[in-house]
């Protein structure tokens, strides 16, 4: 392979068409390891209105007369607003085509040629971008800020506006006091939370536990320390995928995006946390044109990305007192 040759944008092109099964998608890379916790919603190009019934009841003494004092419940809307996001490619190709021929073997180079190899290069930068960003991001209208972080509210912007709002608060039982957590009383804390939801709750399916990786950690010393391994089984064996006395009704799902030492938790089901989208084609969308520079390889692209939570009743939403990112 010619290191100093020119990328031709018209192979490219012929290549991400003719190899477009190949093609790897910006929420199945990174960013899949957390979204494969909440709900897709596709078709979203600018809002959507979500809720779910609350309260309500139909039942009463028979008393031979028929009164309609009762109600049905009422829907609590919650706004899911998807903003863009670009994708935006300038870079010598020399720079990736030692690489490509490290990562691809000779034999399978002509099914995947580097010209599809740098789009899905592409690809895999922005899927981690959107990791990053998915907690933390906040919507900034001012131009001068183009950062992903400023492109759209993240799950923690999401929370504080509720928080703003009044709709998440202690004195609507769906925030638990826990602390800062140690290795001597993270396991009780975290029981403590699961079991102040509603039984109704505890018998749903797709139960998680959101935790940072940092307090997953801590759990772990916990479970050592208070000598929960049963014996016979490796730390590696020992199954700590679910919150211990829960019977396995929990999920601690560890967030690789939370930040360092975030003792953040948030009790949910996969249900009740969505992200919106318009179309999956969006996430496979760098296409690469011409510059003018024959030897500077240039692509673009766009999808809409939003998160939002169908309810954040204490019935169906809990999270603890402690900040998603950390004070210093």
């Amino acid at each position: 392979m010619d290191f100093t040759k020119p990328i031709d944008i018209t192979k490219v092109l012929e290549a991400v068409k003719a190899h477009r099964d190949l093609l790897q998608s910006v929420d199945t890379l990174s960013a899949a390891e957390v979204l494969q916790h909440f709900t897709p919603i596709s078709g979203v190009t600018d809002s959507i209105e979500l809720g779910k019934l609350e309260g309500g009841t139909i039942s009463s003494k028979y008393t031979g007369n028929f009164n309609a004092g009762t109600y049905l419940g009422q829907v609590v809307p919650r706004r899911l607003i998807v903003r863009p996001v670009v994708m935006e490619m300038k870079d010598e190709p020399e720079r990736y085509r030692r690489s490509y021929i490290t990562e691809v073997p000779g034999a399978i180079r002509s099914q995947h040629p580097f010209e599809l190899w740098i789009i899905n290069h592409g690809h895999n930068l922005a899927s981690q971008d959107l990791l990053n960003a998915m907690f933390v991001a906040k919507y900034d209208a001012d131009t001068a800020k183009t950062n992903i972080t400023d492109a759209f509210d993240g799950l923690g912007t999401v929370i504080d506006t509720s928080k703003t709002a009044g709709d998440i608060a202690t004195g609507k039982g769906n925030i638990h006091a826990t602390g800062a957590m140690t290795v001597a009383n993270v396991g009780d804390k975290l029981l403590e939370i699961w079991r102040a939801m509603p039984l109704t709750f505890r018998r749903k399916k797709n139960i998680k536990m959101f935790i940072s990786d940092s307090l997953g950690d801590l759990y772990d010393d916990w479970r050592k320390a208070s000598g929960t391994v049963v014996i016979g089984l490796t730390e590696e064996t020992a199954d700590t995928e679910y919150l211990l006395g829960t019977q396995k009704k929990c999920q601690l799902v560890r967030l690789p995006n939370l930040p360092d030492g975030s003792q953040f938790v948030m009790l949910t089901t996969k249900e009740n946390v969505c992200y919106g989208f318009d179309k999956e084609s969006d996430f496979r969308s760098i296409v690469p044109f011409v510059s003018g520079n024959p030897y500077m390889f240039t692509a673009a692209g766009k999808y809409v990305i939003g998160f939002q939570f169908v309810s954040v009743h204490k019935s169906e939403f809990m999270i603890n007192d402690q900040p998603i990112t950390p004070v210093v």
